[in-house]
Parts: C-alpha cells; structure tokens; sequence
C-alpha cells in the first residue's frame, strides 16, 4: 500500500481500501511482521502545503526501515547505504537550534573521543548524529549535562587549544570590563552640547593568570608556546568566562612578572593580555568570523 500526497490507496500487493480516505496526517502499523518500511518525501523546497494542490509534491528516498533482526532502523541503513561520519552538536537546554562542533568518520570497533572547550557555563544538551553516504542524518541520541568552570579561558575552536585564566598568586584582582560605544559629543552655541551614537558597541578588558610550569620545563619556555599559539596567529578567539558571560575577541599587548630569581626552583610567571571584542559567539561558532 502507498499513501501519496494526501490520499490513501492499495497497491496490487494489498486489498485496496472500499473508498479514499483524504487528508491524512497520522498512521500505524499494529499486529503484524514486516519485513521493510519505507518512508518518503518531497525533497523540493517549493511544494505547495494545501491538499488541492498535490499533484505538485516530488517524491524523494527519505528513510527506509529493514528490521535486519537487531533493532537498527531509521536511518541506520539508508537505501543501503552506510553511516560514514556522526554530527556533534551542542545547544543550550532552553534552546532549539544547535551548533554543529565537529563531523567524525566512523570506523568500526573504534572509540571516538571528542573534546568541547567552547561550551560556556551553562545546562547543555549534546547530540551525536549519524550521517548516512547521501548526507542524510539519522536518529540524534542526547546527552544533558551542566558545564562549571572557574576563571576565564581564551579558547582556540579550530585547534582546541585553550589558555587558562584561573591561577593566581597573593591577591586576586577583578576582572573589570568596560563597554565601549559610538558616541559623539558635538559642542553647539547653545548652553548644552549635542550627543549622537552609532552601532558600534564592543567590550575591552583585561586578563591575568600565573605561569607555573611543571618539574620539566620554565615558565619561560612556557610562555613563549602561548606567544606562538595565541599572540603571533593573529586571529579571534573564543573568551569564556564562569559567570556565563562569552566574548569573541583579539587579544593583544602581552606582559609578563616573574620574580628575580635567588634559588633554583622558585620558578613562576604572571601573564596579563589585553581583549578586544570583536564578535559575537553565534557568528564565530558558524565560523563566519
């Protein structure tokens, strides 16, 4: 049997129906083995919605169901082709559009490890997504779970690399941040000037955190990777912090403390960056900045 458009019909595989049966919207399949099941639908982006007008829907494989005896089906198999890679997503619990973070080959009887620095403080829900040979994704599985951090990290999304703001020694200092806008104050003859804004309204702050390097390496030569990495690429970076607040910003004019050294061991650096925003979060995880 079929079901096309908005109308119901056998085929010369099934006893038809005694009458049509229009505008359908739901149906099941009880009490009975079935050896394939196949599900389609219009792949056109200009299908009309409205019954009278059926004759316009174009039919495209969307899913096939083959109940091989180990209770895969959907999109596991599509018109036999294979599942090849699985999406990563992430969204915010209280959302609905997702992030696509990364697309992993699939190989059989392999782990697959991914990790997210790019997640801010916040409920989360991960989604892995099979991806079939025709680009068709199957049946998402999801993970909730709660991000918590401490600190500010400066993360690179293309690399996953990250650089933590979350050490300190002796006090620790405020992170103050200030809002830059497009503002213009024009003196006039009157008593009182006039104020005009633009669009332009960006955030600038600063960043500091303590090198301290392991038993074999300096905080020197430490500090010369997070030049290479962060300072001399040149490009924006995700900046992250555990209030929940996320920037998209060029970090800048690095500089360092250390202590004059007078025994061996008593070996530390503190690090502080400029930030300049230059982007918001949504564009840069699309990868349009």
């Amino acid at each position: 049997m079929a079901i096309m458009g908005y109308d119901f019909y056998g085929t010369h595989f099934f006893k038809s129906p005694g009458g049509v049966m229009k505008d359908i919207f739901y149906g099941e399949l009880k009490n009975g083995i079935y050896d394939e099941l196949e599900v389609r639908a219009s792949a056109s982006d200009d299908v009309p919605t409205d019954s009278a007008k059926s004759d316009g829907w174009n039919i495209d494989t969307r899913a096939i169901f083959k109940f091989l005896g180990d209770l895969e089906g959907g999109n596991i198999n599509n018109s036999g082709l294979k599942i090849v890679s699985f999406m990563i997503k992430r969204r915010n619990a209280n959302e609905l559009e997702s992030h696509t973070l990364a697309t992993v080959p699939f190989q059989n009887n392999v782990k697959i490890e991914y990790i997210d620095y790019t997640q801010p403080n916040t409920d989360l829900i991960y989604s892995i997504v099979p991806l079939a040979e025709n680009k068709l994704d199957g049946k998402s599985v999801d993970i909730a779970c709660k991000s918590d951090f401490v600190g500010y990290f400066v993360v690179d999304k293309d690399t996953n690399e990250v650089l933590a703001f979350d050490k300190a020694i002796g006090s620790i200092d405020d992170v103050e941040t200030q809002l830059n806008q497009g503002r213009t104050v024009i003196e006039t003859l009157s008593k009182y000037p006039s104020v005009y804004y633009s669009d332009k309204s960006y955030e600038t702050f600063s960043l500091s955190t303590v090198i301290i390097p392991d038993e074999s390496s300096r905080s020197g030569i430490e500090y010369q990777k997070i030049l290479n990495k962060f300072i001399h690429s040149h490009k924006p970076f995700l900046i992250k912090s555990d209030n929940g607040r996320v920037f998209v910003g060029d970090i800048s004019n690095p500089r360092t403390r250390a202590p004059m050294n007078t025994w061996d061991g008593y070996d530390y650096l503190q690090l502080t960056i400029d930030v300049t925003e230059i982007g918001d979060y949504r564009s840069y995880m699309n990868g349009t900045i």
